[in-house]
C-alpha cells in the first residue's frame, strides 16, 4: 500500500434515463456481471419510472448491456452474496411500494433477470411507504437469509425469502435511508435516517428498541458498511459530508473520520483485501479511501453530476474496476484502478 491508486477512464455509457445505483455481481461465475438502476421523475404528473439495466463486462474497453427492465423508478439494487437454492438473486428497491427480487439465469446462452419473488411494503394511515435500500443476512444456523428494508417513512421491514414477514418496525423520526446486516451476524442490523441517527438492533431482541443510538453525524446517516475482514468495523457516511469508521466493541463514539466535502451516498468496501473504501460523494464525485482514512484518490467529472452509485468490480486482478453512475447526466462510467489492491 506504498503507491497511491491512479484511476483512468475505461468506458463511458449514456443510461437515458437519471442514474443513481450500481452493483457488480459477486458470484464467482459472474463477476463481469452488473447492473445499474435509474430514476426518472416526470414533474408534471409526479410519475416516477426506471430501469434495471443488466450489463456484461467485455474485452477491450467495451460493455454489453443484455436487459433492460422498464418500470417502477429504482432506489436500491443489492446481490446476494449466497447462491440460493442454486439461484443467484438481485433484489430492488422501487418506487412502486415494493421490493422485487430477480434470479439471474440462463436462457439459450444470453444471461437474463427474471422475477423470483415480490413483497410489499407496509402502510401508515393507508398510505403505501416507499423502499429506499436493501440488505441481504448470512444465513443464519438453519441456511434461512432475511432481506431488510428501510423506508421513506422511516421504517425497516425484515422478511425472510418464502413470503413470511418477520418484523416491521418504526426505527428513525423521517426517512431511513439505510439498512445493512453486519456481515456473518443475520441478528444484528444497523440503520441511519434522516433524524440523524445511526443505530443498531437485534432481532433476537425483537427489534423492540435499539442496541445503541448515536447521533456523531450533523446531518442525516445515508450509507453504512459492515467489513467481512475487519468483522468488529463499521463504516458510516452522511449529508454531512464525513465519513466515519466505528468499532462495534465500543459504539459511544466513531474512533476515525473524514471530510470528503461532499454528501456521503454509498461506501463499499474493495471487495478482495478490503484495504479501501470507495465512497459516492455526490456533488464530489467518487474517492478511494484507505483503511486509516486517507483519501487516496479523487475522481470523476463534477460538472452537473450527482454520484448516486459507485462499487467495486470483484474480479481478482492487480488492476481494478470500478464503477460509478451519476444522477443528472446519466451516465455510467467504468474506471481502472492502476495499482496492485
Amino acid at each position: 500500500m506504498s503507491a497511491k491508486p491512479s484511476v483512468d477512464l475505461y468506458v463511458s455509457y449514456d443510461t437515458i434515463y437519471p442514474a443513481d445505483t450500481v452493483e457488480w455481481c459477486p458470484i464467482s461465475e459472474y463477476k463481469d456481471v452488473f447492473v445499474c438502476g435509474t430514476y426518472k421523475l416526470d414533474e408534471t404528473n409526479k410519475l416516477k419510472t426506471g430501469t434495471i439495466n443488466l450489463f456484461i463486462l467485455e474485452h477491450k474497453n467495451k460493455i454489453k448491456l443484455i436487459q433492460s427492465i422498464h418500470g417502477d423508478a429504482v432506489l436500491d439494487l443489492k446481490w446476494n452474496f449466497c447462491i440460493v437454492s442454486g439461484k443467484i438473486l438481485l433484489a430492488a428497491a422501487l418506487s412502486g411500494k415494493h421490493i422485487s427480487v430477480y434470479s439471474l439465469d440462463k436462457e439459450e446462452n444470453d444471461l437474463c433477470l427474471n422475477m423470483y419473488t415480490s413483497f410489499n411494503l407496509p402502510k401508515t394511515d393507508d398510505e403505501s411507504h416507499m423502499s429506499l435500500s436493501i440488505a441481504w443476512s448470512s444465513p443464519d444456523e438453519n441456511g434461512t437469509q432475511s432481506i431488510a428494508f428501510s423506508d421513506s417513512r422511516g421504517y425497516i421491514t425484515v422478511v425472510n425469502l418464502n413470503d413470511c414477514l418477520v418484523r416491521n418496525f418504526k426505527a428513525h423520526n423521517f426517512e431511513s435511508w439505510i439498512v445493512t446486516f453486519h456481515y456473518g451476524e443475520p441478528n444484528i442490523l444497523y440503520t441511519g435516517g434522516d433524524d440523524c441517527k445511526f443505530k443498531c438492533y437485534d432481532q433476537r431482541l425483537k427489534f423492540d428498541k435499539p442496541v445503541f443510538e448515536n447521533k456523531e453525524h450533523k446531518q442525516g446517516v445515508t450509507t453504512c458498511s459492515s467489513s467481512k475482514i475487519r468483522k468488529n468495523i463499521i463504516a458510516t457516511g452522511s449529508y454531512d459530508e464525513i465519513v466515519r469508521l466505528w468499532d462495534v466493541r465500543n459504539m459511544k463514539q466513531s474512533y476515525n473520520n473524514v471530510n470528503v466535502n461532499g454528501g456521503v451516498w454509498r461506501l463499499k468496501w474493495e471487495p478482495i483485501n478490503e484495504d479501501y473504501i470507495l465512497s459516492a460523494s455526490m456533488f464530489n464525485a467518487a474517492h478511494i479511501i484507505d483503511t486509516s482514512l486517507n483519501i487516496c484518490h479523487s475522481f470523476g467529472e463534477k460538472n452537473n453530476r450527482l454520484f448516486y452509485g459507485a462499487d467495486w468490480c470483484h474480479l481478482n486482478e492487480n488492476k481494478k474496476i470500478i464503477s460509478t453512475c451519476s444522477f443528472y447526466d446519466h451516465k455510467l462510467d467504468l474506471f481502472v484502478v492502476n495499482m496492485k489492491l
